[in-house]
């Protein structure tokens, strides 16, 4: 570990400007390590016919994956097939930039459900925030063509195994002491 004399602070003054330094920073790290990010944020709508919004999707995507940051759709919106209609836009949009795989999170109260109907496998979760309900995360590998979902044996796996281990870590920051 190396000794550099410092302290860590709450950021009050301008918490945004120093947010995007440490952004700029990780980003910056990232790209030496992995190469470029190809970052892309793609919003996608629902519209009424007068135009007033009744849900979407955001669609976050870098080197070769994607993560659906979120999905909603109103009352009024569910249950008419806008959410399916989305979640394909997102893959076929994920799929023609490069993107091996895609992935979300999801509360036990939202729709894990709906994902798993549509091919995303859940590879983890947290129970007990909120109190009594949890949070499950997903992955879908996506095929180089079509809607399937299309599972190997390889990458996937590792990455389920990966993030399993690292959930049953009862002390995750060793991980990281045991690299220093």
């Amino acid at each position: 570990m190396s000794k550099v004399a410092g302290r860590v602070v709450v950021e009050r003054s301008d918490p945004t400007a120093v947010s995007r330094e440490l952004w700029k920073g990780l980003v910056k790290f990232n790209r030496e390590q992995a190469g470029p990010l190809r970052y892309r944020r793609t919003v996608l709508s629902v519209r009424d016919g007068k135009g007033r919004l009744l849900g979407g999707l955001i669609l976050l995507s870098y080197w070769r994956e994607s993560y659906i940051e979120l999905l909603w759709l109103s009352a009024r919106a569910r249950k008419a097939g806008f959410g399916s209609r989305l979640i394909k836009e997102a893959e076929r949009r994920a799929r023609r930039r490069g993107s091996r795989l895609i992935h979300l999170n999801t509360y036990s109260f939202q729709a894990p459900g709906f994902y798993e109907k549509h091919g995303y496998q859940r590879f983890g979760g947290i129970s007990g925030s909120p109190q009594g309900e949890s949070r499950h995360f997903y992955v879908k590998r996506l095929s180089g063509r079509g809607n399937g979902a299309k599972r190997t044996g390889s990458s996937m796996d590792m990455l389920t195994k990966i993030v399993q281990k690292a959930m049953l870590d009862p002390d995750p920051a060793s991980a990281t002491r045991a690299k220093e």
